[in-house]
């Protein structure tokens, strides 16, 4: 869904112009600031417009043109749309003709109503204005000249013709995936080396005494390739009958796999199939809500992000429910302290942006430094495929099937955190 603080281009083409300037400043941020092992280090980048910048700030401003990014595109893919069903709507009134059909009538005749037979009348041609009376006729009309009354259930039913496009379903949108850096990959698991030891004994020494000896060791950690996958058996006839029909079936399909991996990144358990969701990550920092306010408890799970994992928070993910009782909270004279009602600011939490979405876990908030310790790593995108299976082939059916195969890499836990018993 579009945000509210996005501005339209004023054509098509400059949104095509647009979309395509902020994806290729976003591949180039990230390729300048890519480092060995997979990850990203911001540092690199000093600078936003010519000014000195924090390695925070370039995140956020990486973050921001992403957001932009897919705004545009959104908005370009409307926009196309409504182009097509413009000129296809063009079309129908271009090919439409006007009925030229007509009752046949005998030549010189014509079909009489009651007033010509009233004027024909004897009583009226023998009619004098002032008589003090008036002409009553009487007709004699056959009842096979009272014909049954022309409508639209003995007649022509009118031609109405249907739009493009179906309505669809109220569905989640897509909204966790967004915040997580892409990368492919050719290998069926991310394989990567974590340092599980680092011991400092650094100190100071006097002349001739023992240094302080270090500690480091490397574990060769391992996230496997899973795959995620739909399929939708169909007709031969409604595959070559129904115009668009395969387009609607290659985007609900490829909706669906998106979905299912939107929750998947928050939610999943980690065991084969599934992947392993943030909130699943062994050795995050965790926050019971207990007796304090939840704006409270979301802030100490901040706070051990950046004091245990040394990690700045780019996002906090929360259930449209539980965000609601943080939205009205009030203060002792009844103001409400996200702003008034009227208030259309962007949706944040001690600075981080929130996302609400029905992804996450109900009474338990995810957040964490996604942007800098978080990777989802691409073996095969959505595929759209068509076969058949048992008998569907001399039955006239075809199965539409959708894959998908990726990696959810976390590559610091202490840079995640949740909050519990919201």
């Amino acid at each position: 869904m579009i945000s509210d603080k996005f501005t339209a281009p004023a054509t098509l083409r400059e949104g095509r112009e647009m979309l395509e300037a902020k994806n290729k400043e976003v591949a180039e941020n990230f390729q300048s600031c890519a480092v060995e092992g997979g990850t990203y280090d911001y540092g690199k980048i000093k600078s936003l417009n010519g000014k000195p910048a924090t390695d925070y700030e370039v995140a956020a401003h990486q973050q921001a043109l992403i957001a932009e990014a897919q705004d545009l595109g959104l908005w370009v893919d409307d926009q196309q749309k409504a182009a097509k069903q413009h000129a296809s709507a063009e079309k129908r009134v271009k090919d439409a003709t006007e009925p030229t059909w007509k009752p046949a009538q005998p030549e010189g005749q014509r079909l009489k109503g009651f007033g010509d037979f009233f004027v024909e009348s004897e009583a009226y041609k023998g009619y004098k204005g002032g008589s003090g009376g008036s002409p009553v006729a009487r007709m004699d009309i056959d009842a096979h000249q009272l014909k049954t009354l022309m409508t639209t259930s003995a007649g022509w039913a009118p031609e109405n013709l249907r739009l493009d496009d179906a309505v669809l379903s109220a569905q989640r949108p897509i909204a966790v995936a967004d915040h997580v850096p892409f990368f492919t990959t050719e290998q069926a698991a991310v394989v990567y080396m974590l340092e599980s030891t680092f011991t400092n004994n650094a100190a100071e020494a006097s002349e001739g005494a023992a240094f302080g000896e270090a500690a480091l060791a490397l574990t060769e950690t391992t996230s496997t390739v899973r795959k995620i996958a739909v399929a939708l058996p169909v007709t031969d006839e409604q595959l070559s009958d129904v115009g668009g029909v395969r387009d609607y079936i290659n985007q609900r399909l490829s909706y669906m796999i998106r979905a299912r991996l939107d929750s998947q990144i928050l939610t999943g358990n980690g065991s084969a199939p599934n992947l392993e969701g943030l909130n699943s990550v062994s050795g995050i920092n965790t926050t019971a809500k207990g007796s304090d306010p939840t704006p409270d408890a979301i802030y100490k799970s901040i706070r051990k992000c950046r004091a245990v994992g040394f990690a700045n928070p780019t996002v906090v993910f929360v259930h449209p429910s539980d965000w609601e009782a943080i939205r009205l909270l009030r203060d002792v004279n009844g103001n409400y302290i996200w702003g008034p009602p009227s208030a259309s600011a962007p949706i944040t939490i001690f600075g981080l942006p929130v996302v609400e979405t029905t992804a996450a876990t109900e009474n338990t908030i995810s957040l964490g430094d996604l942007q800098g310790y978080s990777g989802l790593f691409v073996r095969r995108g959505v595929d759209i495929e068509t076969g058949w299976t048992g008998t569907q082939f001399t039955e006239g059916e075809v199965t539409i099937r959708a894959t998908m195969r990726v990696a959810m890499v976390w590559f610091r836990a202490s840079a995640l955190a949740t909050v519990t018993g919201v």
